[in-house]
């Protein structure tokens, strides 16, 4: 059986040195040849964004102050590297691993205890090979995202192994998803569940259900497996977003802010409750969960810019409200600007915005001359940006510097950049879906606002101009699922950081209007 081993490649995330030595021990005894350690979750994922290993031993418990190592899946999917041809061990005390089975996505191939016992692991590592060899066609078609041949090689796996019909209905699911097909997601989810009703199923319609504007049948799935005391991150997600479209600011913070009691090292989920608190005025909340994820995504698939930018906007309005303490939250919002900067290697687009808020910190704090410097300073940045990049961050310019003494050539460089707009491909249908728009075509207006969002995801402006065009459209279509789907999406999607203050102030005004037309529905 060595000879079988001898070719495999392993990668052991583990922390304890003498447990680390006798798992190498054992698999050195089994054969195995290859085998690179990593002692934390980033070392891991920083190491398989570079090489591919056949399997992956992932110890869960890393240290109180440590992430999980489930979270190595979850970085990897994060930064598109998720391979399905790598199994993933999760070295887990069992009882512990019967409150982890409510992921379709994270979950992995198998689980494992300590103390090791090499004949056990011999046999399941066997078992597992075997299992790979028959579905490797499959997963190295997903791995290389050629959807609907996977999905027929799963048909062509299924008439030959009918034993494993449950394991590629779900990898088929996974795939249905992964293209948008929800409601065949669902119906093929449906299936398994009457085989093998478990939490990860239940999770998989909950959110097929909730792609499908279905939201009383997604809130039944997510609360279910919650209430099972699974530590889940999509329920935990899904269930938050779904309040929050629904207008149940308050139901979604509570359930946030469980969830990183539950799972404190998992940066989306601070970043999440950051972004709702800070949209409902709770700003220690707010300020907390955006150190928390700036913190926690660090170095990261998850490390995100508006994580930074949140932070220090809802340090500016505590400054407004707290003024006995204001040297320490501009001290703060300092620190935090200039750790942007370094963590994101100076890209200029995050120097820009690091300069633009410093003016606006300095002048909320009467410190006149730095804020005049910082604010000639991101115009200077701003010179140099690329058209799409000046483009995308027009409307921060103009609005943090509206009351400097470089409002004016704020103002000169709106003007010369927004008359180029149509160059590129986003702003070319952005101004398309506002002449639309105008002319009361709004069918026409959503549909290009829409190819501006999908070609810029993320852009608050062209996001805040497809969802009213949205609203618009579901006052007379309240029942379109594609309508609310994408619209719930620039509504759970738009990062309160990334938003100008009137944004902000437009935000609000469109999600109660949102609100309005969903929130009867679902009470009736």
């Amino acid at each position: 059986m060595a000879s079988q081993f001898s070719e495999l490649s392993v990668l052991i995330v583990e922390k304890n040195l003498e447990d680390l030595d006798l798992l190498r021990q054992m698999l050195n005894a089994l054969g195995f040849t290859s085998i690179q350690v990593a002692s934390s979750v980033n070392m891991a994922v920083s190491l398989l964004q570079e090489i591919s290993v056949d399997l992956c031993f992932l110890v869960y418990d890393l240290g109180p102050q440590d992430k999980n190592g489930l979270q190595v899946m979850q970085e990897l999917r994060a930064a598109g590297r998720r391979l399905y041809s790598t199994s993933f061990l999760l070295v887990v005390d069992p009882e512990r691993s019967r409150l982890l089975l409510g992921s379709p996505e994270h979950a992995p191939d198998a689980y494992i205890s300590k103390p090791y016992d090499q004949a056990r692991l011999r046999t399941q590592l066997e078992k597992l090979q075997r299992l790979k060899q028959v579905l490797s066609p499959v997963e190295r078609l997903i791995d290389e995202r050629r959807w609907q041949e996977a999905l027929d090689q799963c048909q062509r796996i299924q008439q030959q192994f009918p034993a494993l019909n449950v394991m590629l209905m779900r990898l088929r699911g996974l795939i249905l998803l992964e293209l948008e097909s929800f409601a065949e997601a669902r119906d093929l989810f449906e299936q398994i569940a009457r085989v093998q009703d478990k939490p990860w199923v239940r999770v998989a319609i909950g959110i097929a259900s909730y792609h499908l504007a279905d939201y009383p049948r997604a809130r039944r799935e997510f609360t279910q497996v919650i209430d099972e005391q699974q530590v889940c991150t999509e329920a935990f997600t899904w269930l938050a977003r779904l309040h929050w479209i629904l207008g149940e600011r308050n139901q979604a913070i509570t359930l946030l802010r469980k969830a990183v009691m539950l799972q404190p090292t998992v940066p989306l989920l601070h970043a999440e409750l950051a972004n709702r608190a800070a949209m409902s005025n709770e700003l220690r909340l707010a300020m907390e969960g955006f150190r928390q994820a700036v913190n926690y995504a660090r170095y990261s698939a998850f490390q995100h810019p508006d994580y930074y930018f949140g932070w220090v906007r809802v340090l500016q309005q505590q400054m407004v409200q707290n003024s006995g303490q204001q040297p320490a939250l501009v001290e703060e919002a300092v620190r935090a600007l200039e750790s942007a900067v370094h963590d994101f290697l100076d890209d200029p687009q995050i120097r820009f915005r690091s300069r633009l808020m410093a003016s606006e910190i300095y002048r909320a704090h009467a410190e006149e001359k730095k804020a005049d410097f910082a604010a000639r300073d991101a115009i200077d940045q701003f010179s140099r940006l690329n058209l799409d990049a000046q483009l995308t961050l027009l409307d921060l310019l103009v609005d943090g510097l509206d009351a400097s003494v470089m409002a004016d050539q704020a103002l000169n460089w709106r003007e010369s950049v927004s008359k180029q707009m149509s160059s590129v491909e986003w702003g070319r249908e952005n101004l398309k879906g506002m002449l639309s728009f105008r002319k009361k075509d709004v069918d026409e207006a959503f549909r290009q606002f829409e190819l501006a969002w999908l070609a810029e995801p993320g852009n608050p402006g062209v996001g805040l101009n497809l969802l009213q065009a949205g609203v618009e459209l579901l006052r007379r279509e309240p029942d379109n699922s594609v309508l609310l789907r994408r619209c719930a999406e620039v509504i759970t999607s738009t990062q309160y950081g990334v938003m100008s203050r009137r944004q902000q102030q437009r935000y609000q005004v469109l999600y109660q209007r949102f609100n309005e037309l969903v929130s009867p529905a679902e009470i009736a």
